[in-house]
């Protein structure tokens, strides 16, 4: 026994190196042909393809420039909302059909408010957060290319290949923000024209979100924001090469901000016309 056990405490780093080595190698594969581990709760997702083919959509997203003026004019048509979006309910009777969100930390902090009965339908990164109810469904999300097996230390984010799913029931790309994942299943239900609000892609001034949305502590909500701006803005760039493919029509009707990949259009515009 002692000889044997010898021999193992020996073979111990070797054996820890290969198996860190072939977890990377699994993830290396994962990360290049973009599958994520098959899940059946994700074939659910199949019945979302193409149910609004040839409509239009408007995503509320909370950056500072979104008012309840302008979400006001939305009522009736088919609306997408995410992460604290919910902090309009309070304050209007407009209501979104969809919900999204895909960051962990955000999904703990406001759980308390959440519920999935204002929805049709709420989607979430099933990798970090374990959401229950009847109309609410885990995405296959892919985050990003892990380097190591044990710290789940990732790349830096300037080398990570912008992606957009083509099927949602198999994979989706998370990216740096929720409204890249919408825009993903947006392409998966067939809408041809989508209207982007409140997207200001701008965290370098002291309010991140809307005074209609945000809390009294947004930091909080922002502590892993490094890169965030840039990462945004490289997401809208590959969606809108996505949307062209796709002959999908995306517009901005953000009032101002940063995002300039898409056409900007006027809300009000929108609604005169």
């Amino acid at each position: 026994m002692g000889i044997l056990q010898s021999i193992k405490d020996k073979s111990r780093p070797y054996r820890k190196a290969f198996n860190t080595l072939r977890y990377q190698g699994v993830d290396i594969l994962r990360y290049i042909y973009g599958t994520v581990p098959a899940n059946p709760e994700f074939k659910q997702l199949k019945k979302f393809r193409n149910i609004h083919k040839g409509q239009r959509c408007f995503i509320v997203a909370t950056g500072p420039s979104l008012t309840i003026e302008d979400v006001n004019k939305l009522k009736g048509e088919i609306c997408w909302t995410c992460n604290s979006g919910i902090k309009l309910f309070d304050k209007t009777d407009w209501r979104p059909d969809y919900y999204a969100i895909a960051d962990g930390t955000v999904f703990r902090r406001i759980e308390p408010e959440l519920d999935a009965g204002e929805f049709k339908a709420a989607f979430y990164n099933h990798k970090d957060i374990e959401w229950e109810g009847n109309n609410v469904y885990p995405l296959p999300v892919w985050v990003s290319l892990v380097m190591d097996a044990e710290t789940r230390r990732v790349i830096p984010r300037p080398w990570r290949k912008k992606r957009m799913s083509s099927d949602i029931s198999k994979k989706v790309f998370m990216g740096g923000n929720v409204t890249n994942v919408i825009l993903q299943i947006c392409f998966y239900m067939g809408f041809k024209e989508i209207y982007l609000l409140g997207c200001d892609c701008n965290y370098k001034g002291a309010a991140t979100h809307s005074a209609v949305t945000g809390y009294k502590d947004d930091d909080k909500l922002a502590e892993s924001a490094d890169y965030i701006g840039w990462s945004m803005i490289k997401d809208h760039e590959c969606a809108k090469k996505r949307a062209d493919k796709l002959g999908v029509k995306i517009y901005n009707a953000t009032r101002g901000g940063m995002l300039e990949a898409y056409p900007r259009v006027n809300i009000d515009d929108i609604f005169n016309d």
